[in-house]
């Protein structure tokens, strides 16, 4: 029989180099647990994201739970925690009970932990970031189309939790027949984006077609109730105008925008827009975005950097791009042109793709797969990667202390001109 006089030490080697990954597990056990009868948990963000937040959920049983908050975790010692709330809105629909207890008076760019507590016991530790007040980088995710196929609109939100994004600008159809069936999936697999150790990404929601319901968005979101609001980040930073193409573009919406714009829009590095219908969809079968073009000026007066659009179910990126009438479909390149706009998206988080065939003189590329925009904005410019959504397994996380270096196992679109579309600051 051989002998090992080295085992004992390779035996505590090993309990060393495991224990982190031990102790891990038994905390991601603890602050998972869930005694109370709350499910479908959501962070949503429909105004100032420095201070406010709208944390969502599905009350199974009983009465609405209270939300106990703070800046320090207490794990699920929710009597700890220095704040509580109840819900203000409390919504019977598709036969769920979805409550929104909307937080006030937050710090920015701080994190806060906070865990929901009921007759039956308590849910889960969950903590998120509210948004910076000052200039600062910060990452967040684009996309929309996850209506038919649950494997894709999975692997694309746990790809979401690899990238850890300050936030996600979901830009419509999430779902493909608007009735409690498929919310009742959607809002599960949407549970796929938070980590294990309880990161919630806020939501940005916004309508598109098959939110046939108009009542729908803000029946599970909270949104405001024509579902079109605007947000800043970083104080001149960042504005983001998340848009409804499924109402009329002009009329209370576009009067909305335009005040917006003369008050809040003035001297922003970065103005960004989110919809769901393309101005001009880059699949053939699609009829023209005649609604939403009736933005195209206002984007274009005010300097928007960048537009995020939907619906096709394909990819594309466009040059920076001026309204003209007499330009190809209405528009006319200018690479030059501090108040261009670049329009990117029609993506496709799961529903049925289609094929990219029809691409205008000032298309830069466009390819049919599903994925999603992961998009940086720093003082300095936008920069865009397009994520392939596939291989989520064999991704890794992103690392925090240079949150947009690609992670191994990644895939990126290599579109014409490269893989990293850069926007310049004006």
């Amino acid at each position: 029989m051989k002998h090992f006089p080295n085992l004992p030490a390779l035996f505590l080697a090993v309990f060393v180099s495991l224990t982190p990954m031990v102790l891990a597990k038994e905390k991601a056990d603890i602050i998972q647990k869930n005694d109370s009868q709350t499910g479908k948990y959501r962070v949503v963000w429909t105004s100032d994201p420095t201070t406010t937040a709208t944390i969502a959920w599905d009350q199974k049983e009983g009465d609405p739970a209270k939300v106990h908050y703070g800046k320090k975790d207490f794990q699920r010692r929710a009597g700890k925690y220095p704040h509580s709330i109840k819900p203000q809105r409390v919504q019977e629909y598709d036969g769920m009970v979805n409550c929104f207890a909307r937080l006030r008076g937050l710090e920015p760019d701080t994190e806060y932990f906070f865990c929901l507590v009921d007759a039956s016991g308590t849910g889960p530790r969950f903590k998120f970031r509210t948004a910076p007040r000052q200039p600062k980088a910060f990452t967040f995710i684009a996309g929309g189309d996850s209506r038919n196929y649950r494997d894709v609109r999975v692997e694309g939100n746990q790809l979401c939790e690899k990238l850890r994004p300050l936030f996600v600008a979901f830009t419509g159809d999430m779902i493909n027949q608007d009735v409690a069936e498929e919310w009742d999936a959607w809002l599960d697999d949407w549970q796929e984006t938070i980590g294990e150790d309880g990161t919630m990404i806020p939501i940005v929601p916004h309508r598109g077609n098959h939110e046939r319901r108009p009542e729908t968005i803000t029946n599970y979101f909270d949104t405001p109730e024509d579902a079109y609001f605007a947000f800043s980040i970083g104080g001149k930073l960042f504005r983001y105008y998340a848009l409804n193409s499924e109402i009329p573009a002009i009329g209370d919406q576009e009067k909305w925008l335009e005040k917006d714009l003369a008050k809040s829009g003035k001297k922003v590095i970065h103005l960004v827009a989110g919809y769901h219908k393309p101005m001009r969809p880059h699949v053939s079968k699609k009829s023209e975005g005649t609604n939403p073009m009736a933005w195209a000026d206002n984007f274009y007066e005010h300097g928007f950097d960048l537009a995020l659009e939907s619906d096709s179910h394909v990819m594309k990126r466009t040059l920076p791009l001026k309204p003209d009438p007499d330009g190809p479909e209405g528009f006319r390149a200018a690479p030059n042109d501090p108040n261009a706009t670049v329009y990117i998206g029609e993506g496709c988080w799961g529903a049925p793709l289609r094929p990219a065939d029809d691409a205008k003189p000032w298309t830069l590329d466009t390819e049919s797969f599903n994925g999603f925009e992961w998009i940086r904005v720093s003082p300095e410019s936008i920069e865009v990667k397009t994520v392939r959504i596939k291989n989520a397994a064999g991704v890794e996380p992103v690392d925090p202390s240079d949150p947009y270096r690609t992670p191994d196992g990644l895939n990126l679109w290599e579109a014409e001109g490269g893989t990293v579309l850069t926007v310049p600051a004006d």
